[in-house]
């Protein structure tokens, strides 16, 4: 399973929003509705998915779901 897959699997999975409703492209407080606790909660997931550590200024940039991708790329 690829990065984009895990990714966005785990968003479906965590924050209970359909597969088919999430695409790299889709910003996650515009598109897919998450809110602060939201974003905390599939960080820690991505953390612990991907044994990375995602430090409070890089949340801040995290706007799609390719942000995210993105940042498992380069620090997983």
């Amino acid at each position: 399973m690829s990065i984009e897959e895990k990714v966005m699997n785990l968003i479906s999975e965590e924050l209970r929003i359909p597969r088919e409703k999430i695409e790299l492209t889709s910003h996650v407080v515009d598109d897919l509705n998450f809110d602060s606790l939201d974003n905390i909660q599939i960080v820690l997931e991505i953390e612990q998915l991907f044994d990375i550590e995602i430090s409070d200024d890089e949340i801040d940039d995290i706007l799609t779901v390719q942000n995210i991708v993105d940042y498992v790329k380069n620090y997983a």
